[in-house]
């Protein structure tokens, strides 16, 4: 496993939240207790917060308004744009009404049903990007080649197995394309991953058109009830954003 994925299941909900339970346990078996109740009163509002949509859209949004909605696919071939490109991102493993088999998980059927209406409109050859970053014996990418064939009838043109991360993704599908003269792409992920998929993409050479779906928009207008009642699918959608603004700190340090 990459260190930056053990990193942020450190540091990502809940894991984050029961270390500072556990700090807060600490503080007070040494006696401090003023200090132990204010670390579990975070911990108590963060957990709460965080699992709410008002929380989960707070969060996601500023970095999924960095990129925009596509709304005139047909035009992407007259703009230049040569391939579309699908990044990984999740597995459901052992499904057994797939007799057992590992297939794609739910938010990764997100982004192919949209690869598929973006490769419909446009006619354009799709490439998957995605290894096995826990080892697993399928890549991803075979596993998205799979389920684009037989769930979509959308065929995919080639598939890129060996990358675990997203600057990987880039790297490695920049080595397949660009001997091709395949430069500019379109790039098909979630909203919240874009910003960051994007400035790897082109860092690497790459001409991007993001292709964003999956957008957080529940906690954008909702009634009081539904906003602040904690919600599994909110966590997510906070858990993957936080995870992109690790990923964007984490690069900013690297380049500087």
């Amino acid at each position: 496993m990459p260190m930056t994925q053990i990193i942020h299941a450190l540091l990502l909900p809940p894991a984050l939240l029961c270390w500072m339970g556990l700090l807060a346990l600490l503080l007070a078996w040494r006696g401090w207790r003023i200090s132990a109740t204010a670390v579990a009163l975070l911990a108590i509002v963060l957990n709460y917060a965080l699992a709410t949509p008002v929380g989960a859209y707070a969060i996601s949004h500023p970095l999924e308004q960095r990129v925009s909605a596509l709304n005139d696919l047909a035009q992407i071939p007259s703009a230049g744009y040569q391939a579309i490109v699908v990044l990984g991102g999740g597995r459901y493993d052992a499904a057994p009404e797939f007799a057992g088999a590992d297939v794609m998980s739910s938010e990764m059927l997100t982004r192919l049903r949209y690869a598929a209406r973006v490769e419909r409109a446009t006619k354009l050859p799709i490439l998957v990007t995605g290894g096995s970053p826990l080892g697993k014996a399928d890549d991803e990418a075979s596993l998205m080649a799979q389920s684009l064939l037989e769930d979509f009838r959308v065929p995919v043109r080639w598939q890129e197995r060996l990358s675990r991360t997203t600057e990987e993704n880039a790297e490695l599908s920049w080595a397949m394309l660009s001997p091709l003269g395949i430069k500019r792409i379109v790039l098909v992920s979630h909203a919240s991953h874009l910003p960051r998929a994007q400035a790897l993409f082109e860092h690497v050479g790459f001409q991007v058109l993001a292709a964003p779906t999956g957008f957080t928009t529940e906690g954008a207008e909702c009634r009081p009830i539904i906003c602040y009642t904690p919600q599994h699918s909110s966590l997510l959608e906070t858990r993957r954003a936080l995870h992109e603004w690790l990923g964007l700190a984490r690069d900013a340090l690297v380049v500087h």
